[in-house]
């Protein structure tokens, strides 16, 4: 199954780089296993490798969600604004008032000289002053709501996984030569079964005398010799009688074991075979009519 896999490597590495995400990463994987156990049923001919290999392969398909590939994680984050972009504003124009108004008290100003006229204050000193301590406390009270500590702002976060798909390819590989060592074991006692019961006909130990009478039929079959042949045939009889199995022909009194077809003749085709009086197999024979 290791050889299956590594012919279809590249075209596997190919398809988990695409799927990119380990959820589509399980279902190229589950494709490609159905794949490798197709291709494996149809070059095996023992069920019990099959069977084994089917189990194997499922519990391999099981444990793909367990399997750590990932390659790279990236998380987004996006600020969806809050109150610190609301306190900046404010702050930023108090401040600048503040500092305009302790400018026009630190330099002498016509326009002050006007507006000690207008008030009817007999000297611009007492305005300039008057200017600067607004110009003070606009700016402390600047830096007072600016530096206010203030709740964070609504941020989004989204997380990306991409899977690394030479490491699934090589876990992958890893199961897979599991289930090849698994299957060998399988085989192995498979031979080994296969061994221990060379030399048995019908689970049971062949005969010596067996053996003789299946040489001899072969021989016959091999030299082309009517009359050889028909002499090592007859000694089928003989070798069923030491079984105590009776070979019966046709007559009015075995007809019961034959099944009869129309002949020129009344004659035994094939005789029949029984055993202490019950029959094993059915004989052939013709009517005559």
């Amino acid at each position: 199954m290791l050889d299956f896999l590594e012919k279809d490597r590249e075209h596997l590495i190919t398809e988990l780089a695409k799927a990119q995400v380990p959820e589509k990463a399980t279902t190229v994987l589950e494709n490609e296993m159905d794949k490798l156990l197709l291709r494996y049923n149809e070059q095996c001919d023992n069920e019990r490798e099959r069977d084994t290999a089917a189990y194997m392969m499922q519990a391999v398909r099981l444990a793909m969600p367990m399997v750590d590939s990932i390659g790279e994680t990236k998380v987004w984050e996006r600020d969806l604004g809050g109150a610190g972009a609301k306190r900046t504003i404010p702050a930023l124009i108090l401040f600048v008032i503040g500092v305009v108004l302790l400018v026009l008290t630190l330099i002498p100003n016509p326009a002050i000289e006007e507006v000690s006229n207008l008030t009817g204050m007999t000297t611009s000193d007492t305005t300039r002053y008057g200017f600067g301590i607004i110009g003070i406390v606009l700016a402390a009270l600047a830096g007072y709501i600016y530096g206010k500590p203030v709740k964070a702002g609504k941020k989004e976060q989204q997380v990306e996984v991409r899977i690394d798909s030479e490491k699934t390819y090589r876990n992958l590989r890893t199961a897979i030569l599991s289930v090849d060592q698994s299957l060998e074991e399988v085989q192995a006692a498979e031979r080994w079964a296969k061994r221990e019961k060379a030399g048995y006909i019908e689970d049971k130990p062949a005969t010596s005398a067996e053996i003789d009478l299946f040489s001899d039929l072969l021989a016959a079959s091999y030299s082309k010799d009517a009359e050889y042949a028909m002499e090592k045939i007859n000694d089928v009889k003989y070798f069923l009688h030491k079984q105590q199995i009776d070979v019966v022909d046709y007559s009015d009194a075995t007809k019961n074991y034959f099944d009869l077809m129309p002949g020129k003749q009344v004659g035994t085709i094939r005789p029949a075979l029984v055993a202490d009086g019950k029959l094993l197999k059915k004989g052939l024979a013709s009517s005559g009519k």
